[in-house]
């Protein structure tokens, strides 16, 4: 069965967004934020958990962190930085609200533009919510150092042209077969989309250790055997009860337990996307909103 979903719109919306997207004065090119896109292929693999770490552990290096939950429909980021937002991306994508008042500062440092309730799906936004969707991630990416998208799970179309956004895509599985089945299906879909974004892999909830790296080696030997695509590893996140009987309320685990064996495996997986962090930062590139305009005209 083929995995890869549909990401053709109507053939009038298609038209439309090209001729918008071909119209549109290119902006110059400029120093934007490093975009790096926090994806799965499974809901519960605690990709959340590791971008709202990340974002901390990144803002005590000094540097200006965004995080962009882009789950429209299920978006938790605010929960697990302890925020209720009085706007989401749901006022931002109805043009109710500019970007500059749902961007929200959390106690913790970094800022958050939280996800909206009742947005089912990006292909069902018409054009004018893409224009707006694109005008919000250039303006964030020009205020920041960093910008982390917490891309919702699976191979919906809303979640693979946001992950396609980025300029570095981390994917997070568990050992579990499901898991990776679905990481598997994900990595086929953004190989088939022609230029895809650096993938890395992290695996989160492992029971020994060793078991992140045997996991990564499997389902990169299957991605270059049977997709052509090279993946990256990240690191492994042991389980541990810390995390799995966290409440909600609680700060992030780098603020409430630095010294817990899983605080000290996500330290090291932050170092290395640190390092690419700056990489990233050296080369001026097509900005988030152009990428995004390359996928829309690819469609």
């Amino acid at each position: 069965m083929d995995l890869e979903p549909d990401l053709n719109p109507d053939r009038a919306s298609r038209g439309f967004l090209r001729r918008w997207f071909r119209r549109a004065t290119p902006a110059p090119r400029v120093q934007e934020a490093a975009v790096i896109a926090f994806a799965s292929g499974k809901g519960g693999t605690g990709k959340s958990f590791l971008v709202t770490n990340a974002a901390l552990a990144l803002h005590n290096e000094g540097l200006r962190v965004a995080v962009v939950d882009c789950d429209f429909g299920l978006g938790n980021a605010h929960l697990l930085f302890g925020v209720n937002p009085r706007y989401s991306m749901q006022h931002l994508l109805d043009d109710r609200v500019p970007v500059q008042q749902v961007l929200q500062r959390t106690p913790f440092g970094p800022n958050l533009l939280a996800g909206g309730s009742g947005i089912a799906s990006l292909a069902d936004l018409d054009a004018r919510h893409m224009q707006a969707l694109g005008r919000a991630l250039r303006w964030v990416a020009s205020q920041h150092d960093v910008v982390l998208l917490d891309c919702a799970a699976g191979l919906s179309p809303q979640s693979l042209i946001t992950v396609l956004a980025a300029q570095e895509v981390v994917l997070v599985t568990n050992p579990e077969i499901a898991a990776l089945t679905d990481a598997y299906a994900l990595i086929k879909c953004l190989a088939r989309q022609g230029r895809h974004p650096s993938i890395q892999l992290v695996v989160n909830r492992v029971t020994q250790p060793g078991l992140g790296q045997a996991t990564f080696s499997r389902l990169a030997e299957v991605a270059r055997r049977f997709v052509g695509c090279s993946i990256h590893y990240l690191g492994e996140v042991p389980e541990d009860p810390a995390v799995t009987h966290r409440r909600l309320g609680q700060p992030p685990l780098l603020r409430s337990l630095p010294e817990c064996e899983t605080t000290k495996a996500l330290q090291v997986v932050f170092r290395e996307i640190s390092r690419q962090v700056h990489a990233m930062q050296e080369a001026i590139g097509p900005g988030v909103e152009e990428r995004m305009a390359q996928q829309i005209l690819r469609w």
